[in-house]
C-alpha cells in the first residue's frame, strides 16, 4: 500500500516536469529560430523603457549590418509599441543613424563596437546586442540565452546617460550592473 502510493506520487511528480518540460520546449519552438525570439524580446522590452523624448510619429527601430533579413519586419508587422506604429530601418553604417528609439546591434558588428557606441553616448537610444560583454562595454542591453533560457544584462549606468528610464520589475529579472 505504502509502495503503490509512493509510486503514485512519482507518477504524478514525474507527469508534471513531462508537460512543464513540453509546454518550455514547445514555447522555443514556436519561435522559428532563435533570431526571431530575438527580435520578440526586442519589442517587449520596449515596453518597460521610457525615453526622455519620443516625439516621433512612430516608434524605430534600427538594426545595424542586418544579418536577418526581412524577419524584422515579418516579425513586427502591425505591431505598435507605446502606441505607435513601428518603422524599421536597416543601416550599414553607424555613421548613418538617424533618429531612432532602439538600435539593435547584431553579433557580426563586434569589431566596431567602440566606435558605434560612442556615437550613440548621451543620446536617447536604447542599445540592444547579443555581443559577449555588451553591457560591459558600455552597451545599454544584452540579451543572452543560459540553458535555453533568455537573460538581460542592462548597464545602468550608460542607461541613465542615455536619458533612458527602465522599469523596476524588467531590472527585477536581469543581471544589473553599474557600468563605468
Amino acid at each position: 500500500m505504502i509502495v503503490s502510493k509512493a509510486q503514485s506520487c512519482i507518477g504524478v511528480v514525474m507527469s508534471k516536469i513531462v508537460l512543464v518540460l513540453f509546454l518550455f520546449f514547445s514555447s522555443l519552438n514556436a519561435y522559428e529560430s532563435e533570431e526571431k525570439l530575438k527580435v520578440v524580446i526586442i519589442a517587449k522590452i520596449s515596453k518597460f523603457v521610457r525615453w526622455q523624448s519620443n516625439d516621433n510619429e512612430k516608434f524605430i527601430i534600427t538594426v545595424l549590418n542586418n544579418t536577418y533579413g526581412e524577419l524584422f519586419n515579418r516579425t513586427l508587422n502591425g505591431i505598435k509599441i507605446q502606441n505607435k506604429n513601428i518603422e524599421i530601418k536597416y543601416i550599414d553604417n553607424i555613421d548613418n543613424l538617424s533618429q531612432t528609439n532602439i538600435l539593435y546591434i547584431p553579433m557580426g558588428s563586434g569589431k566596431d563596437l567602440n566606435t558605434i557606441l560612442d556615437k550613440t553616448k548621451g543620446k536617447n537610444i536604447l542599445t540592444i546586442s547579443d555581443i559577449r560583454g555588451f553591457a560591459d562595454k558600455d552597451g545599454v542591453m544584452q540579451i543572452y540565452f543560459i540553458s535555453q533560457k533568455v537573460k538581460l544584462r542592462i548597464n545602468l549606468s550608460r542607461s541613465k546617460k542615455n536619458n533612458l528610464q527602465i522599469s523596476s520589475s524588467l531590472l527585477a529579472i536581469a543581471d544589473v550592473i553599474k557600468g563605468i
